[in-house]
């Protein structure tokens, strides 16, 4: 607040530049002017997770006084990005009557939010029976490991769809072959 008067008073407000940001300045009761910082252009919080402005703020004295704020705009995550895969078909090779709790495969996938929206879990979509009988899937690590015998004479090769779920409801599919 500037509590001269008239043209001592005052007289405009000025923000740095920013290609998300403008100022509009009002007039209040009494002529008092106040500045509203407008949002210009969506924000991503990926792209740009904190913005930096400074507000001035100047007199029409003489000598011009002025004083600056500092502006942090913390951008929060929305959950805007689906889980993705580094591998759309992952592929593996396990030999015959390997041991029980033997890892077959780890499949990854990242998601570019953060908190929640980020924390990944995996589930099976499509398995054969015999192939629910023989892997299975951890659901926090991705990693899917021999839970029974594995015999190419009964089945040449086994077949699943993995889901990737993110904490706020996206998914992304991939296949697993392991033979």
């Amino acid at each position: 607040q500037d509590p001269d008067m008239g043209n001592n008073s005052l007289q405009s407000y000025q923000l740095s530049n920013s290609k998300y940001f403008t100022l509009e300045v009002q007039t209040g009761v009494g002529g008092v002017k106040y500045a509203e910082l407008v949002l210009q252009k969506s924000l991503d919080r990926e792209e740009q997770a904190v913005h930096h402005l400074i507000l001035t703020a100047t007199d029409g004295g003489d000598p011009v006084r002025s004083g600056t704020a500092q502006i942090h705009v913390i951008v929060l995550d929305a959950n805007d990005n689906a889980p993705v895969f580094n591998q759309s078909v992952y592929k593996a090779d396990v030999l015959e009557n390997v041991p029980i709790g033997t890892v077959v495969v780890t499949l990854n996938a990242n998601d570019k939010d953060e908190g929640i929206n980020s924390e990944i879990t995996y589930q099976l979509r499509k398995i054969t029976d015999k192939g629910s009988q023989v892997f299975q899937l951890n659901a926090k690590s991705g990693v899917i490991s021999v839970v029974g015998d594995v015999d190419f004479e009964e089945s040449e090769a086994y077949e699943m769809e993995v889901q990737a779920n993110d904490g706020g409801g996206l998914s992304t599919r991939c296949k697993v072959l392991i033979q």
